[in-house]
């Protein structure tokens, strides 16, 4: 097994197809979550469904028009009556006769981080992202919320576009817009990472906003254990009072489950480790070591290159007349940008250089952004100091390898949540005056057979 198909398979990306510089981004991201990155949240929380729905959203996110919203056109609205007249112009295609009775109209999400980042980070990586995913079809509006420990934005998109072609997302456009979210937050210097909760060894889900809300109470209600909850425990301790009976304790299925695969990705975060610290074997031309070098440029004959090209464009618009499919040859000292204006593409002979390009890109190393792509080595772009230390520093095989095993030490318990209350159950009601309550890993026993008892259960092991 490669080392890139390693990498893929901890991350539980399953196999991993090699692509340009797909192990440079692979090992990068091995590095920033053994590093300890920031996991991006991105999810829909809701969808508009009728216009007062959306307006009543609209209110909510925007504070009755107390807190400013931008569009997908760049625009700001302020105060209520602004916020009114952006709901009055998306209200038109909410009423119309096509529309059926539960017809989703818009698309609610929330794009958060944690409380270590920067607001004003968060809130341009969410207005690339919109633009990036919905900007071509979908109007769209979104709002900065700072009133919380972690800042992040509440994203409003019409779910018909302008196509006639309507939102329906799936789990792995999800998965999808974590990536590109993270990514834009890395362009704003913010070190930032989308991995799946499994392969950073967390077995236990987030608590759900409703959950979370019952729980804490408000204003109108007083904090309170939700039926959910009782419910598990109610089966916590019916478990508890069998094994106490004499009744064996087994895994559930899905709890085994668990186990098994969180066994497997730890084993793959290991082999990339060893992988890793094995010495490299250093490949040889006629007894030197093979490494790079740049062409010199100087000593280009540009008009030899010059006839050669035009012979061989020549040639390749004769392969169609001939019936041939034969792919177009390279020529090695042209890997490199020339002179020469015109390049050969698998389909077609396209002019894609100006004629000074030889001057602007090869000579005396200079180089010339205007002929880059947008954004890439432009050093006033945001967060670009950042970005480039990131990702132009090499990685040092040792020093990963070091902080996968570190990762993989510090990686939590594999225990879900029926482990936690039954411990905290155990906990509770044998815990005697003055007594210290052993370890987790004692008290599950799943660790050198270890004993948690009170005076009359003294040496029964409780095993989960």
């Amino acid at each position: 097994m490669t080392l890139i198909e390693s990498i893929g398979e901890a991350l539980n990306q399953g196999k991993v197809k090699r692509k340009a510089n797909n192990t440079k981004k692979l090992r990068a991201t091995a590095k920033r979550v053994t590093g300890g990155a920031s996991e991006v949240m991105v999810k829909i929380t809701s969808f508009g469904k009728g216009a007062q729905h959306v307006k009543a959203h609209l209110d909510y996110i925007t504070r009755n028009g107390n807190i400013e919203m931008e569009n997908d056109r760049g625009e700001i609205f302020e105060g209520k009556r602004e916020v009114n007249e952006l709901f009055e112009d998306w209200k038109k295609d909410f009423n119309n006769n096509r529309r059926h009775k539960d017809q989703r109209d818009t698309m609610h999400m929330v794009l958060s981080m944690p409380e270590t980042v920067d607001p004003e980070s968060v809130k341009n990586a969410t207005r690339q992202f919109a633009k990036a995913n919905f900007g071509k079809n979908h109007e769209y509006a979104f709002v900065l919320h700072t009133d919380t420990p972690q800042p992040h934005c509440h994203l409003t998109v019409k779910c018909e576009g302008f196509d006639g072609k309507r939102l329906n997302p799936r789990k792995d456009d999800l998965q999808r817009w974590r990536d590109e979210f993270a990514e834009k937050l890395r362009s704003q210097g913010v070190d930032a990472e989308a991995t799946p909760r499994c392969s950073r060894g967390v077995v236990k889900k987030a608590i759900a906003n409703v959950i979370k809300h019952i729980t804490q109470g408000d204003k109108t209600h007083k904090p309170r254990v939700p039926e959910v909850q009782k419910e598990k425990i109610k089966k916590v301790v019916e478990e508890i009072l069998s094994e106490a009976k004499g009744s064996p304790s087994s895994l559930k299925p899905w709890e085994d489950a668990i186990q098994k695969k969180q066994q497997i990705i730890r084993g793959k975060w290991l082999i990339v480790a060893d992988s890793l610290e094995k010495n490299k074997p250093k490949i040889t031309f006629n007894q030197k070591e093979a490494h790079n070098v740049r062409p010199n440029y100087n000593h280009l004959d540009t008009e030899r290159t010059k006839t050669g090209q035009r012979a061989a464009a020549i040639y390749q618009s004769n392969l169609g007349k001939s019936g041939c499919r034969r792919s177009p040859g390279t020529i090695t000292s042209m890997r490199n940008l020339s002179s020469i204006n015109m390049v050969q593409h698998e389909q077609a002979s396209e002019m894609l250089l100006r004629e000074n390009a030889f001057n602007s890109l090869g000579r005396e190393r200079a180089t010339d952004s205007k002929m880059r792509r947008s954004g890439i080595g432009n050093s006033s772009a945001p967060g670009s100091e950042e970005r480039l230390k990131g990702q132009g520093m090499s990685i040092d095989d040792k020093s990963l390898a070091a902080s996968i095993r570190g990762f993989v030490a510090g990686m939590p318990s594999i225990e879900t949540e029926r482990h936690q209350i039954k411990l905290a159950l155990i906990q509770k009601f044998t815990k005697q005056p003055g007594a210290e309550v052993k370890p987790r890993a004692q008290a599950l026993g799943q660790k050198e057979g270890a004993e948690h008892s009170s005076p009359e259960q003294k040496g029964k092991d409780i095993e989960i």
